[in-house]
């Protein structure tokens, strides 16, 4: 099969606010206040997301590019226990990515986000979702699929990631890895309640939660963590180390593709 190759064209980046259907439904249902991760803007201004270390990354390239990437949090925990909001992600407040100039990345040769590096995946097939596989749904808009996408073959499962991981080698490892990233994040707050390390705000009105996080002491998701004694500094500067290596994606994709066939 055709190696897929980035061509460095910019159109990724030149449209980062959120198109995803599909996200849309679910946010609109649920992440205005009916769960513990709140979403703190409108639907149509949603964007690509920086969890919390990696938006530490982007406030200094930004300095050393000379620019102002805007960058606000994007959802949150309003922990009522200590009135704190607890960031986990952030966004850029533009519509192109304000690191693009003259089609081309800034900081390409930084270890940039997750959501940069995944292109031209918006998901990885290991999310367990109830959906059958259909490989359009696993692609953003890249030119460069063209000739790729028709000889994939989404009927076998195993085939289908042995596929994607010989055709797209690094994004494919970056998108799983992210996917897990979601994962371990979510299993965190899960836990994180169930012990009541905190109380999180859910069902209170949404202005009301807006205005009650946007008045209150903030801290980040990982320092939180370290602050409460959940993980230690060096936990998760080696947890950033294992997501900037992929290597849960390398053991998960391995794991996968070893498993028996009938």
């Amino acid at each position: 099969m055709k190696k897929f190759r980035c061509r460095r064209c910019g159109k990724c980046c030149s449209h980062i606010r959120s198109q995803n259907t599909e996200d849309e439904d679910f946010l609109r249902e649920y992440a205005y206040g009916k769960l513990p991760l709140i979403q703190l803007l409108p639907v149509d201004k949603t964007s690509f997301p920086l969890w919390d270390f990696e938006a530490k990354r982007f406030k200094m390239w930004q300095r050393d590019v000379n620019i102002d990437a805007k960058i606000e949090p994007s959802r949150a925990i309003f922990d009522l226990k200590r009135n704190k909001s607890i960031i986990v992600t952030y966004y850029m407040d533009y519509d192109a990515c304000p690191f693009l100039k003259d089609g081309l990345c800034l900081i390409y040769d930084k270890k940039r986000a997750f959501i940069c590096r995944s292109f031209p995946f918006n998901k990885g097939p290991f999310l367990n979702i109830g959906e059958e596989i259909e490989k359009e749904k696993f692609f953003g808009s890249c030119p460069a699929l063209k000739e790729i996408l028709p000889s994939l073959d989404d009927k076998d499962k195993i085939k289908f990631v042995k596929q994607l991981y010989e055709t797209f080698g690094e994004e494919f490892l970056n998108i799983v890895e992210f996917d897990y990233l979601q994962e371990w994040t979510n299993r965190m707050i899960i836990k994180l309640i169930k012990e009541r390390v905190i109380r999180p705000a859910i069902g209170y009105p949404y202005k009301y939660l807006l205005k009650r996080i946007k008045n209150s002491e903030k801290i980040d998701f990982t320092d939180f963590l370290i602050e409460e004694k959940i993980k230690t500094k060096q936990e998760i500067n080696e947890l950033i180390e294992r997501l900037d290596n992929n290597t849960d994606a390398k053991e998960k994709i391995k794991n996968f593709l070893e498993q028996p066939t009938e």
